[in-house]
């Protein structure tokens, strides 16, 4: 079986991640949506550039995602986080794990350094908030997010 490759996985995210939240009933959602069915075709037909550059923005751009999520009313921001959770771990789990140990390694450390480590902190508390299963992992986010805002 032929592995696929970074950019193809992450076309695959990205596209099944806007299927979904092209019926959110937000103005966020919409220019995501827009956004890339203009682009899309720079990544699936690219000309000229290579392949690995653009798997390595697109990856930057799926890293900073959940920051452009932020805008959203809590509940739409909520189905859009899932969409992208779900999206990303039918494509490209292995982004997934990279971002579960950065996680680890921020919560072993007991403190936020920087604004990309804020931003993954703060998505993964939209990830588990309102799962009663998740209390006490929330509540230890929670602090770490109230410290760095602090």
């Amino acid at each position: 079986m032929a592995r696929t490759d970074k950019l193809t996985k992450l076309v695959a995210v990205f596209d099944q991640f806007h299927e979904a939240i092209v019926r959110l009933d937000d103005p966020t959602a919409k220019r995501l949506v827009e956004n890339w069915v203009g682009i899309r075709h720079h990544y699936v037909e690219p000309s000229g550039v290579p392949r690995s550059a653009l798997a390595a923005g697109m990856e930057q751009g799926l890293r900073e995602t959940p920051m452009l999520l932020q805008s959203m009313h809590s509940q739409t921001r909520k189905c859009a986080v899932k969409a992208l959770a779900a999206a990303t771990s039918a494509h490209y789990p292995d982004f997934l794990d990279k971002d579960a140990k950065r996680l680890a390694k921020i919560v072993a450390r007991g403190s936020i350094h920087g604004e990309s480590e804020y931003y993954l902190v703060r998505h993964h508390v939209d990830l588990l908030e309102g799962e009663a299963s998740q209390n006490e992992e929330l509540r230890l986010l929670y602090a770490l997010v109230g410290k760095h805002e602090a």
